[in-house]
């Protein structure tokens, strides 16, 4: 039975299939494992081995006790009745599942740098794309092809409905199915006239355009050009299908995917202000360093939701 076992969940890792679904045929075979037990119990109790009968016996209702926890949990959205699970996730010091996925999800997110080079986060803003019909329609064919390409995953990260409604209920936000968003595998800025293009797509080969930025910070991108060099930092795909609470389940709705963009700045004069002097004494320039420091805020930088009450 234990070779059996061993085997099914050998061969599980060969198939793509989401977590919940894993867990499920797991329970399945555990439960018929412990009656495998109960099995080997009476039967040392019919040939005359008491102790042994008597202690798998007692194995197979401690495990029989999980396993019904594990069907209440993977196969319905209801809370088992006597869970001890809390109390030994804190004698043990494990994170909830819910808690310890989405921190693992989101510290896989931010350790991801993108191909084009790493920005201080110091000096990134987010932007806004506006998009005409035709470039939202590429985005849309763009999260068609990640899905073909097994980029992206819209399995709720393994998240069962029991799992997204505590969720839900904690941070008071829709679930997506995409988790918080992917970063997009290749993506370029290009000065079109007036307008910064973004392109975005799987390869270089197929990159497609989807919007052009329209704000950067709280500014417009405009005014912005005007004193700063912009670069595209990060492209991530966000949205798409969701969950919220309805009434009394959960209810799963419809969104387009959208691009969102970051991007970093670059003083026009920071070029000519790095290099050192070549004249000069020393007292020159601490003047200047401190002229410098005294400089608003809007010539160090765009507009941000903290600068913009200092002016």
């Amino acid at each position: 039975m234990l070779s059996f076992l061993d085997m099914v969940n050998h061969y599980l890792g060969y198939f793509n299939i989401s977590v919940k679904i894993k867990n499920r045929i797991y329970t399945v075979l555990g439960t018929l494992g412990d009656f495998y037990l109960f099995y080997i119990a009476i039967r040392y109790l019919q040939n005359g081995h008491p102790f042994w009968g008597l202690l798998i016996l007692v194995v197979a209702l401690l495990l029989l006790y999980f396993v019904f926890l594990n069907i209440v949990y993977y196969f319905t959205n209801r809370k088992a009745p006597f869970d001890i699970s809390p109390k030994i996730e804190k004698w043990l010091h494990m994170k909830p599942k819910t808690e310890e996925t989405t921190q693992n999800r989101r510290d896989s997110f931010g350790r991801n740098i993108p191909a084009n080079g790493y920005f201080d986060e110091k000096k990134i803003l987010p932007g806004k794309l506006s998009s005409t019909v035709q470039e939202e329609q590429n985005v849309q064919n763009l999260a068609t092809q990640l899905q073909q390409n097994r980029l992206l995953n819209l399995d709720y990260s393994g998240l069962g409905d029991r799992e997204i409604m505590e969720q839900v209920q904690k941070d008071g936000k829709p679930v997506y199915a995409s988790g918080p968003g992917i970063l997009i595998p290749y993506f370029e800025m290009q000065t079109e006239g007036s307008h910064l293009v973004v392109y975005a797509g799987l390869n270089q080969a197929d990159k497609q355009r989807v919007g052009t930025v329209s704000t950067v910070g709280l500014q417009n991108v405009s005014d912005v050009r005007d004193q700063f060099k912009l670069y595209l930092a990060n492209a991530t795909l966000v949205g798409g299908p969701f969950k919220v609470t309805g009434r009394t389940s959960l209810i799963e709705q419809d969104n387009p995917f959208v691009v969102a963009v970051q991007l970093a700045y670059k003083h026009q004069d920071d070029d000519t202000t790095q290099q050192a002097p070549t004249t000069g004494t020393r007292e020159k320039r601490y003047d200047t360093s401190s002229r410098r420091t005294t400089t608003s805020t809007s010539e160090d930088e765009p507009m941000t939701r903290r600068s913009r009450y200092h002016h």
